[in-house]
């Protein structure tokens, strides 16, 4: 909800509100083409009924159009006046409803008013008989979404479909020519501005009833989310969402839509974290920043409420962001919502935003416009971490396993303090050790569009010195272990992208197939070459010479091999993929090798490397010391890799400023450093307690 510049002082708005009343409007066309009304104060808990308005403010220009009450009259929102105009000539709505439209029923002028509605904005859409959300008119400017809703309920209703004999006829038929203008108009309905806007998310989860209008042409939520979710059907087993059917970024914010209302209404939920629901809505847009924690309060648990307080709009951006990670660690004793400044940072964006508006490094930057929304985005969603959440399907709420780097003694241990200015925190930590060489991304697509990473030639190109390995004739003394750390470190050492269980040993065994089908394909049968991923050959071929203290990758491959040895191979699992030369079992992985490693169902070698390499954009890092991991793309030789005591996740620091201070750079796999492993070397000795300062 947006402030408009009406005066502080309205007659129309006589009557003070506070936090337990508000105002209803009665509107009808008038003879002249605008409308008149009646505004009238009631307590929320004994309103009559009424409908809620869902729309978009648009460049808050006024259409020229007023509501003329007794006392005075207001203007109309452009984006609204249609609306208005549907209602008064649409047979489902009578002259003496009442209705509650923000923009005409607060004084968004008076700043304490605007408040006190914001913080009862949750329980006004809850009472509400039903809301009604305007998507426009069907022709738009060049938006044209003329049968658009027509085609939703048809798509709806095919749902069963897709679970029968039929699904591959229903597909086929829906991806014929003939129904591209189906699909566009589809298209340009999920892709009108009410979809990105923040404030929509809850007025379309909260009420009991809500009904979608575009034009005269409407559908029910339950039927909308069924539609989408009978798109995401028919797509299923090609990589064309954003190609023949709807593009990406406009079915992804309807379709996650309908997976946050699925955890709304879930009864076996342990409700909608705030944190997860931030990162999960990087992708919507919001006129003040404030609002995109405000917006979402009404849906969150009732403990991510309290720690949030209530709304204000007199303070920074900057501040309350900051504020949200202190006021987060008071209430959880955990600093893990700070991985999420690993995204949601200045450095994400294209262009650099600057330094004058910049929040600490150790704060996420939830202003930051993320493209693509994960259910699960870090290491820190992981499905144990219920504090923190993420939005994987309700399928799948059992987990198995547990990132937790400092172990339970050294939680205790964290010594957090934040400076009353919220521009430094402190933190007791480990330096595990520095960063020495980072792996290649090139080929790999991945999701960054940093401006930082923007300026490497190559882009996300192999960053290590020039010197060539030097390991003579000698092979490596234990290659097995060096390759299981390198898988391991490529899928985050889980089986599956909601991170809930540990990745099995088979992935090691697939790893080193598809490594050694890329120096020789001759390695897999001849029906199996097809399936050879060509986007994995091209991220080998950059990263064959990535160094493994003395060894390259492409060595460690070629000796085992080339091995004779079979005790080598007892100690690798059977892997899934089948070869020629390693393994006796016949199975490839995908077996459909038109099967979309980016679907739910996928859990393979290569849909967890694609996941991790793509989607998250991590590398991988070896140190000085020779531990293997995986850390950001904008990670740099040099960086610090480090265990702080708050936080389950090890980060990624770099050192700053005359005086010791430390820039998060991001979260960090650190192979046999994720449970626990760090306070073994504090009690040997081996590495001591450092005090970070988080700037």
């Amino acid at each position: 909800m947006d402030a408009a510049p009406n005066a502080k002082y309205n007659p129309v708005y006589s009557g003070a509100i506070d936090g337990t009343s508000f105002r209803l409007l009665r509107f009808s066309k008038s003879q002249h083409g605008g409308f008149t009304g009646l505004l009238k104060k009631f307590e929320l808990a004994r309103a009559p009924r009424f409908y809620s308005a869902s729309y978009t403010w648009g460049t808050k220009t006024y259409s020229g159009a007023t509501i003329k009450f007794k006392a005075g009259e207001l203007p109309v929102l452009q984006g609204l006046q249609p609306f208005l105009q549907m209602v008064s000539e649409h047979g489902d709505f009578y002259d003496d409803d009442w209705w509650w439209i923000d923009s005409l029923c607060i004084n968004l002028a008076d700043g304490k008013e605007r408040e006190s509605q914001v913080r009862i904005m949750a329980d006004i859409y809850r009472r509400a008989k039903r809301t009604m959300v305007w998507l426009g008119e069907e022709v738009d400017g060049n938006s044209d979404c003329r049968g658009a809703i027509q085609f939703l309920h048809y798509l709806q209703d095919l749902q069963p479909v897709f679970s029968g004999l039929r699904a591959d006829l229903a597909r086929t038929s829906l991806r014929s020519p003939y129904m591209a203008a189906h699909w566009s108009s589809a298209s340009s309905l999920l892709a009108r501005p009410w979809f990105k806007r923040v404030w929509t998310v809850q007025e379309m989860m909260l009420p009991g009833e809500v009904k979608f209008y575009c034009g005269k042409d409407s559908i029910s939520r339950g039927k909308l989310k069924t539609a989408m979710y009978s798109i995401f059907l028919c797509s299923i087993g090609d990589r064309d969402i954003d190609v023949e059917l709807i593009p990406r970024k406009s079915f992804d914010l309807a379709f996650n839509r309908r997976r946050i209302h699925q955890w709304h209404m879930n009864p076996k939920s342990h409700g909608i974290s705030l944190v997860a629901i931030l990162a999960y809505m990087g992708n919507h847009s919001a006129s003040d920043p404030r609002d995109r924690v405000y917006s979402v309060l009404g849906l969150v648990t009732e403990r991510d409420r309290q720690l949030v307080g209530n709304p204000e709009y007199q303070t920074s951006v900057q501040h309350q962001y900051a504020k949200l990670v202190r006021s987060f660690y008071n209430e959880y004793r955990s600093l893990d919502v700070i991985c999420f400044s690993h995204t949601f940072n200045r450095y994400a964006e294209t262009e650099d935003p600057g330094i004058e508006s910049a929040v600490p490094s150790w704060v996420p930057d939830w202003r930051v416009y993320t493209k693509y929304a994960s259910p699960v985005p870090l290491m820190a969603s992981q499905s144990a971490n219920e504090h923190i959440g993420n939005f994987r399907p309700l399928h799948g709420q059992d987990w198995k396993a547990k990132y937790d780097a400092p172990g339970g003694r050294l939680h205790g241990l964290a010594n957090v303090r934040f400076h009353e200015d919220l521009k430094e925190a402190w933190c007791d930590g480990v330096i595990l050790d520095t960063i020495d060489t980072l792996g290649a991304l090139e080929s790999c697509h991945p999701r960054c569009e940093s401006f930082v990473c923007a300026q490497e030639r190559p882009l996300h190109g192999l960053l290590q010195d020039s010197m060539d390995p030097d390991p003579g004739h000698r092979a490596p003394s234990n290659p097995i272990a060096l390759i299981s750390s390198i898988a391991r470190s490529l899928v985050l050492d889980r089986q599956d992208k909601y991170l809930r269980f540990v990745a099995p040993d088979y992935y090691i065994s697939d790893f080193l197939i598809i490594c050694s089908a890329c120096l020789d394909p001759e390695i897999l049968p001849e029906a199996l070459h097809h399936t050879m991923d060509p986007d994995f050959a091209a991220w080998f071929h950059h990263n064959r010479h990535l160094r493994f203290g003395p060894w390259t990758l492409e060595h460690i491959v070629k000796t085992i091999v080339s091995s004779t040895d079979p005790s080598l191979y007892e100690s690798l699992p059977p892997p899934t993929l089948h070869s020629t030369s390693l393994s006796h079992r016949v199975n490839m992985v995908p077996p459909d090798s038109h099967a979309d490693v980016n679907s739910d169902y996928a859990d393979n070698f290569l849909s967890r490397f694609w996941d991790t390499s793509r989607k998250k954009s991590r590398r991988l890092m070896t140190t000085k010391e020779g531990h293997i991991g995986m850390a950001p793309c904008r990670a740099r030789p040099g960086d610090a890799v480090v265990v702080l005591f708050a936080c389950s996740i090890p980060f990624v620091l770099r050192r700053v400023g005359a005086r010791e201070a430390w820039q998060v750079i991001g979260e960090a796999y650190v192979d046999g450093f994720m449970n626990g492993e760090v306070d073994r070397l504090l009690k040997r000795g081996i590495r001591s307690i450092h005090r970070f300062r988080l700037v």
